[in-house]
């Protein structure tokens, strides 16, 4: 198995193609990816993805490209919503559970969609990370599932720590047995 460094570079000579540009070899299916990783790289990858990736990406004239961070996402919806300073003391005083709870239910996938449909505005493609940072508030098998009904020709690849087994997706070895449309690059 190649060493994360080296899937990389693969990674950046796959999103430079023409066949990944004009979405061919697809089978008429979403231009979806996922490039996964062993969660014990997971610096390696925010770093690569950083100092690395999106530096190459934004050398594609064809490629317009933006990265949204799902964690981010979510501290930029706290702080939309003026509750960002509260979900701390929520914590403090109600337990994380709770506050589990709650952002599950106020962080929902159409709150999701929106952010990620208005921040991906003349873009054609999407890169998703944060899935391991705002694990279990946002469950990966929901979010590609519904990126479907707003992205037909958009090409989206999601940083996934943990396996895709092109039937399923195990973050940090959790097996969840749902099927993706997407393809493992």
């Amino acid at each position: 198995m190649k060493n994360i460094n080296e899937r990389f570079k693969g990674l950046i000579k796959k999103v430079k193609s023409e066949d990944f540009y004009n979405n061919r070899g697809l089978a008429n299916e979403v231009p979806f990816y996922i490039f996964d990783y062993d969660p014990k790289d997971e610096l390696i990858v925010r770093e690569n993805i950083r100092s690395y990736f999106l530096k190459e990406v934004a050398k594609s004239e064809k490629l317009k490209a933006i990265e949204i961070d799902l964690f981010d996402l979510l501290l930029e919806s706290l702080k939309n919503d003026g509750i960002f300073d509260l979900v701390f003391q929520m914590e403090e005083r109600r337990g994380s559970q709770v506050l589990y709870e709650k952002l599950k239910n106020s962080f929902n996938i159409e709150v999701i969609l929106e952010y990620i449909k208005e921040k991906s505005k003349d873009k054609n493609f999407v890169i998703i990370t944060g899935v391991g940072k705002i694990f279990p508030v946002v469950r990966t098998h929901a979010l590609l599932h519904n990126l479907q009904n707003i992205f037909n020709e958009t090409k989206v690849l999601l940083f996934f720590p943990g396996e895709y087994t092109t039937r399923d997706l195990r973050l940090f070895g959790f097996k969840d047995n749902n099927y993706y449309r997407a393809f493992k690059i």
